[in-house]
């Protein structure tokens, strides 16, 4: 399990780098959006794999149409009058309702409403919050140095809990959602998220200038502790579905919603934070 989780994490940090070396925020974004679209549509799966009823690909459409307007939203496109993150979720929310008045089984009515919305906002609303760091605006890829601190210090908690949990753990710490995460791999990968938080302001001090001093403390041991929460929530998920990993499309991790499962709860902590201590939001 060990060597085909090692040989996507290269692949995977192979191809965020180079996006991020290049300076191409567009493709990153894409790539990204791409992401999010295939975890929706296995969170979609869990539900049907249940016996529940979900508008998957109506979700999916929507989720995508929602990323795309993240896009043009963050490269300038859009008028700045038009309140699109409000008018998506309108779309969506009456969307579902709309769709159900015309099936013709509507024994399952407000469960397949409510699991279709909530898809998108789990996956698509959640993870967009990553989308707009991408589009920050400040020095020549800032934006990009961002995101890229954000999922290093995020995925190094997985790792460090991972390989902590491995070697060391012993205290199971919430088996009945997760009978594999103990407290060992919890501090671990703390540990591991507050170290790779510090690496990073040191490496990149102009670009991440504005996480200097504390910040970088408080944000490695905030986002590793959120990380696992959106751990456990994935977690919560598939063990409701009776699902061990969300598919098996990536080697030794899983599936797409197994990839960026912590990232859809640390990304909007990260945006929100950035706003708090700079004064002012960039995005609307």
């Amino acid at each position: 399990m060990l060597l085909p989780r090692l040989f996507s994490f290269l692949v995977i940090w192979a191809a965020i780098v180079s996006l991020i070396w290049f300076q191409l925020a567009t493709a990153a974004a894409c790539l990204a959006a791409l992401a999010g679209l295939l975890a929706l549509w296995e969170f979609y799966g869990f539900q049907r794999a249940r016996g529940l009823k979900v508008f998957q690909k109506a979700g999916v459409i929507c989720g995508a149409v929602f990323f795309a307007l993240c896009i043009l939203s963050g490269r300038g496109d859009l008028p700045d009058w038009l309140d699109w993150q409000a008018l998506a979720i309108l779309v969506v929310i009456i969307g579902a309702i709309s769709r159900q008045v015309f099936e013709k089984d509507h024994t399952t009515s407000t469960t397949t409403i409510a699991l279709t919305v909530l898809g998108f906002f789990y996956v698509p609303y959640l993870f967009h919050f990553l989308i707009a760091l991408l589009f920050r605006p400040g020095l020549p890829g800032e934006g990009l140095v961002l995101a890229l601190y954000l999922i290093a210090v995020t995925k190094m908690t997985d790792a460090g809990a991972y390989l902590t949990g491995s070697f060391l753990g012993r205290h199971k710490m919430i088996p009945r959602i997760s009978p594999g995460k103990t407290w060992e791999g919890f501090t671990g990968g703390i540990l591991a998220a507050l170290l790779c938080s510090l690496i990073l302001v040191y490496f990149f001090p102009d670009r991440l200038a504005i996480l200097a001093g504390s910040h970088a403390w408080i944000l490695g041991i905030g986002l590793g502790m959120v990380s696992v929460v959106g751990d456990l929530g994935e977690s919560l998920i598939k063990r409701d579905a009776h699902i061990k990993n969300s598919g098996s499309t990536i080697p030794g991790i899983g599936g797409f919603l197994d990839l960026v499962d912590s990232l859809l709860f640390t990304g909007p902590l990260f945006y929100f934070y950035l706003q708090a201590i700079s004064g002012a939001g960039w995005w609307s």
